[in-house]
């Protein structure tokens, strides 16, 4: 259960420039909202709601975009298998480098909490983890250039520029969770049209998405992933297969966006 969680929150945080020449920015006020479905035969219903919000602020003196992302289950599932996902990530404007990071997890009885500060004059991340069963942890992680926290991945999705978004092409991204850090290996697959559940026909941009490294991810997970095919490039499906049936992602609703969504194949705006 752990990995489609992780992995979702990829996919709520994704937004590229994969037509556009320019890079699509943060939009302060943006909000995203996505069902998230569970499919096995039959079975197909709704599990939980999973919402992203972006706005801009002063943080630790430096101009800073912050994002909170959030996924729950229904009440109904909190009875079997509750979940509360909290993530939180402050991103430098001035070179989207991250600058703080904060996870609050509960799966069932598995719990983690996750605080990064990123020292990028010494070059580590100063992390206080505690995980599973595992105890409270402070770790020292070594930094580089172009590491990123999960949720600081968005802008790396979003700045990869024009040669990354031909099909067929492969970009590795790397990111910190927990005390490991994992690469995640995007690989453009076109344009298509799609029918998103309950909202209609729109044109897309599809990815796909595999995590590699680490006993978290074995290396054999693959996303899909379609975002809007428009300016604002936001997430409208999402597909995750697991080993008994599948989760899917599908966007229930949007607002403060910076651009009119233009992605409907007849041209309505809603």
């Amino acid at each position: 259960m752990r990995k489609w969680i992780f992995i979702l929150s990829i996919v709520l945080l994704h937004g590229v420039s994969a037509v556009a020449q320019e890079a699509v920015p943060y939009c302060d006020g943006e909000k995203v909202s996505l069902s998230i479905m569970y499919k096995w035969g039959a079975v197909n219903t709704e599990v939980g709601l999973a919402t992203l919000e972006v706005d801009s602020l002063h943080f630790k003196g430096e101009e800073a975009y912050h994002m909170n992302c959030k996924a729950k289950t229904a009440p109904f599932f909190d009875l079997f298998y509750k979940i509360r996902e909290d993530l939180q990530s402050w991103v430098r404007v001035q070179d989207q480098r991250p600058l703080q990071f904060t996870r609050n997890t509960l799966e069932g009885s598995y719990t983690a909490t996750n605080l990064y500060d990123f020292d990028w004059e010494q070059k580590v991340i100063h992390a206080d983890i505690n995980y599973g069963n595992k105890g409270p942890q402070h770790l020292e992680v070594p930094l580089k250039e172009g590491d990123c926290d999960l949720i600081s991945l968005v802008y790396k999705m979003r700045n990869l520029g024009e040669a990354g978004y031909k099909k067929g092409a492969k970009t590795v991204i790397h990111f910190a969770i927990d005390d490991d850090v994992y690469d995640v290996t995007v690989t453009f697959r076109g344009e298509e049209t799609i029918k998103v559940r309950k909202m209609g026909k729109m044109k897309a941009l599809h990815l796909s998405c595999s995590v590699v490294q680490g006993e978290l991810f074995a290396g054999d997970e693959l996303m899909h992933l379609w975002l809007s095919a428009d300016e604002n490039r936001i997430p409208v499906a999402a597909f995750v297969p697991l080993k008994v049936g599948n989760v899917q992602a599908w966007l229930t609703g949007y607002s403060g966006l910076k651009h009119e969504f233009s992605a409907w194949t007849d041209g309505r705006n809603r």
